[in-house]
């Protein structure tokens, strides 16, 4: 028999991919196939429709030839206070038959609804993982497969996706099948299936403009377009990203720690490390002179006036003077 503990939970946490996991694993034990659609209901706080007595009706009401009755209720920070309590009453008494879900995008438990909540309804924390959490974890998703991955492999994904596990959970389900019946996935089939943005030379790029050295900003871009070509159309994105990345953690520095950055920003610890040193070195007023530059250029090669290659070389010669 059920418990009221088993009856709620709280689903906290930015990673819709962990919720959606343990969801279905919730699903997949109280539903039955044949009769899901009629025992699932999704509410969004949010909807400018959205009925609390609904609901709550919903939740209080038998399931239709199935062990449980799921309501998930989304977006629940934005409950009003009223609507707030009403949730607190019914997670004090939960209807046995139902299973009520409490999704909210909060990092943390603070005062007030989310820390009463926690108290009444069983806790499940869906935070970003970590850097070293995505290594075990690619490392187990691989695993699963039956395959190994190498730690160089697993570095090069990491630096070229951004931490979010649906992006890499596609990204290595792909990889699989890219490997076939080889037992290994190596860094040359990460090469081969991911973009692979050069981010060295980049940085070495980034370094170069931040010492006004024409002359190696020239070579780095010349050393790109030889060994790396198709990387070559990408790079004008990349430099706006960087710059626009600069900008944002040069603001953000000033207030917000270096955790809460990284999880706003979705960037592991290299990168983030490599981030605050440039935004330190370069001025704010210097960023948003080369994102116009950048702009500029992009304009350029998207009327086919000039060649890509000639207005990048253009654009490093103007941000390095």
């Amino acid at each position: 028999m059920p418990t009221k503990e088993l009856a709620s939970y709280l689903f906290l946490g930015e990673e819709d991919f962990l919720k959606e996991t343990e969801l279905k694993k919730l699903k997949s034990r109280f539903l039955e196939n044949a009769t899901k659609d009629l025992n699932y209901n999704v509410f969004y706080a949010k909807d400018k429709d959205f009925k609390l007595k609904e609901m709550l009706d919903i939740l209080n009401t038998a399931p239709f030839m199935s062990p449980k009755r799921f309501v998930i209720l989304k977006d629940a920070d934005s409950l009003s206070d009223s609507d707030k309590e009403s949730v607190l009453f019914y997670l004090k008494n939960p209807k046995d038959t139902s299973i009520f879900i409490i999704d909210s995008k909060a990092v943390k438990i603070k005062e007030g609804f989310i820390l009463e909540a926690s108290k009444l309804a069983k806790f499940v924390r869906s935070s970003k993982l970590t850097d070293s959490e995505i290594s075990i974890w690619i490392s187990r998703r691989v695993h699963s497969s039956g395959k190994k991955i190498g730690a160089d492999a697993i570095k090069l994904i990491k630096e070229n996706l951004s931490n979010d596990l649906h992006v890499l959970s596609s990204s290595i389900d792909n990889l699989i099948l890219y490997a076939g019946k080889r037992p290994d996935i190596t860094r040359q089939d990460v090469e081969k299936f991911i973009y692979v943005a050069p981010l060295k030379s980049s940085f070495d790029l980034l370094d170069a403009i931040e010492k006004k050295d024409v002359k190696l900003a020239l070579n780095i871009f010349t050393s790109i377009q030889k060994y790396k070509k198709r990387e070559t159309e990408f790079l004008l994105g990349l430099l706006s990203w960087q710059f626009r990345m600069l900008l944002r953690v040069k603001e953000l520095l000033k207030i917000r720690s270096k955790l809460e950055i990284q999880k706003e920003l979705n960037l592991y610890n290299t990168k983030f490390d490599q981030m605050s040193r440039y935004a330190t070195r370069f001025k704010r007023q210097e960023i948003i002179r080369l994102l116009s530059e950048i702009l500029k250029a992009d304009s350029d090669i998207k009327t086919g006036e000039v060649s890509a290659r000639f207005t990048l070389e253009k654009l490093i010669l103007k941000i390095c003077s």
